[in-house]
């Protein structure tokens, strides 16, 4: 039996105002593989801040492929409001916190392996029209598969 090669890889994002949109690139990937889970960790809490339906902010992983073109979304959350905030990462304990991970929840299963030079992207942006929630910054692990 083998035992398959996990690695973890990683992007520290800063923080933005409400309106700002970052993409950031992560990789190339050191080989063909799966991802298996996409964490986001802020950097401070968002407990403070006020949010309502025209404040949507979007963070998504995406498959760039090696040239750095592609559109595949391998994951993806929308924070609509504090309390939706965490429904969308899996909790229900309020805002982002400080420090705590939170995954990201993954597409479909076959979008989800990579070839070994597909660049990843990081992205944060406003959603859907709306104003945006500030992103608070902090950092992204993607777990990699080895296949």
């Amino acid at each position: 039996m083998t035992v398959p090669f996990v690695t973890k890889i990683t992007l520290d994002v800063t923080s933005m105002s409400a309106g700002a949109v970052m993409s950031a690139p992560i990789g190339p990937m050191p080989f063909a593989g799966v991802v298996t889970l996409v964490q986001y960790v802020p950097a401070q809490s968002q407990t403070a801040d006020t949010a309502v339906a025209a404040t949507l902010r979007a963070y998504c992983l995406y498959n760039r492929g090696p040239a750095g073109a592609g559109t595949t979304s391998l994951a993806r959350a929308h924070i609509t409001s504090l309390i939706a905030s965490q429904t969308a990462f899996g909790s229900t304990s309020g805002g982002l916190t400080d420090g705590i991970a939170s995954s990201i929840p993954l597409t479909t299963t076959a979008l989800l392996t990579v070839a070994a030079g597909d660049i990843l992207e990081w992205e944060s942006s406003t959603f859907s029209g709306g104003t945006g929630l500030r992103d608070v910054g902090g950092r992204v692990i993607v777990t990699l598969s080895r296949i």
